[in-house]
């Protein structure tokens, strides 16, 4: 009698722990599926437009993988984000103009020193998100999240294996554009900004036109101009 109550009592037992790890297994299959799933969509926003700071979807220690991915995604939007406000910086745009010509002219002190110091800005934050596009940034992000290698594999897989890594290349591919076309912008509003100082006497302004004394300021002063859009 013993050894059939005992019998039962341990086919009970033996039902429970697989009810238990197929409880277990289940509940870690959805919640890697939902991972999974959020990463695909973060896949399809735009980095230069979107947010990523959405709610954690899966649970477990899978939403440290997914906090890690959201969290370096949404701080990599925000540094875009002010990059383009450098880019579209409206007073740079103006730098060439009659306008300011005739306000910071002949001798550009004002707006040579603006440029300086926007330039130095611009390539510091843009060299450091180039830099966070690295490889070994990205792998190295999890771990304020978790240290567990299981875990961390999951997060590089997701990272590396799937469409956000063309994602990062893309926009590592614009930052690179970017970088060269902006500091040809800057290079060229100081050089020409520089050659109007150095020749203060040899241009005046008239009928919202700049003219110099001869052609061979003329043309040299074009052919700076000609640079901003090459």
């Amino acid at each position: 009698m013993k050894n059939r109550i005992f019998f039962i009592v341990f086919c009970f037992i033996i039902i429970d722990a697989f009810f238990v790890v197929g409880f277990l297994v289940i509940r870690d299959s959805i919640a890697f599926n939902s991972l999974k799933s959020e990463v695909n969509y973060l896949s399809t926003l735009d980095i230069t437009k979107d947010r990523f700071n959405t709610k954690i979807k899966s649970s477990g220690d899978y939403a440290s993988v997914e906090s890690a991915i959201k969290e370096y995604l949404d701080n990599y939007a925000l540094e875009i984000r002010d990059i383009s406000e450098m880019v579209t910086d409206s007073n740079v745009e103006s730098m060439l103009s009659y306008d300011n010509y005739q306000k910071d002219g002949p001798y550009f002190k004002k707006s040579i020193l603006y440029l300086n110091d926007t330039k130095s800005d611009f390539n510091k934050k843009i060299d450091l998100l180039i830099s966070n596009l690295d490889d070994e940034y990205i792998n190295n992000y999890i771990y304020n999240k978790t240290k567990d290698e299981f875990y961390v594999s999951i997060y590089k897989e997701l990272m590396f294996d799937t469409s956000i890594r063309d994602v990062l290349l893309s926009t590592k591919k614009l930052l690179e554009e970017t970088k060269v076309k902006m500091n040809n912008i800057y290079d060229t509003c100081l050089d020409t900004l520089n050659f109007l100082s150095t020749y203060n006497e040899e241009w005046k302004l008239e009928e919202n036109e700049i003219r110099f004394a001869n052609d061979e300021l003329l043309n040299y002063y074009n052919s700076l101009i000609k640079n901003i859009n090459s």
